[in-house]
């Protein structure tokens, strides 16, 4: 018999980052996949990445951010996944401001 893939819906947390909600078996798949969502290799942050929350059976079609019913790809809907991506370009937008002024080291 072949053994049944198990999905778990994780918000993963880092340190100059924004929150990212993704669907892994795994908590080393995923940091690999908030890695991807945040746009920076997976040995920058893997150590730094802090489990949030852990949903097991998540249901597939509400988005984890709004509560919103949709029908595409989970953990977001379409709406809230690129509100979350803008978050994070304006979070490295900031702090690559703040890096280049001297406010942050």
């Amino acid at each position: 018999m072949a053994t049944h893939k198990r999905d778990i819906l994780w918000e993963i947390g880092c340190e100059g980052h924004t929150d990212a909600w993704v669907v892994a078996e795994s908590w080393e798949l995923a940091t690999v996949e908030a890695a991807r969502f945040w746009g920076v290799p997976w040995r920058t942050v893997a150590a730094r990445c802090e489990e949030k929350k852990r949903v097991e059976g998540a249901p597939r079609n509400i988005c984890c951010r709004c509560g919103k019913t949709y029908f595409g790809p989970p953990p977001m809907c379409g709406i809230c996944a690129q509100a979350s991506r803008q978050e994070e370009e304006r979070m490295r937008h900031l702090l690559r401001r703040a890096y280049q002024q001297g406010k942050v080291v």
